[in-house]
């Protein structure tokens, strides 16, 4: 039932809006979860290997600042198309 009313509101749901969810969907959080799989099989492998922990911390590093570029890349960009989209509405009104 949840997934129906989901449905409904994304094909009822602006067309620039509805491509956003789907690039959301689509590019960051398939992205960001492979990175949260990356850094969970690093975080496993430091507690396993000290002779590595150096390494695997300064990757860990940047995974994580990958991370936060990449979502805050998508959040500029979700935030100047819903900037366009509120200013489109307001301009209709």
């Amino acid at each position: 039932m949840g997934t129906e009313h989901s449905t409904e509101r994304a094909a009822a749901a602006p067309r620039p809006l509805a491509a956003l969810a789907e690039q959301l969907r689509d590019r960051p959080l398939r992205q960001l979860l492979e990175l949260q799989r990356q850094i969970a099989a690093l975080t496993e492998r430091v507690t396993e290997c000290p002779t590595t922990r150096v390494e695997d911390v300064e990757r860990l590093v940047h995974l994580s600042l990958a991370v936060m570029e990449q979502f805050n890349a998508f959040t500029r960009e979700l935030t100047a198309i819903l900037r366009k989209l509120t200013d489109a509405h307001r301009s209709a009104h």
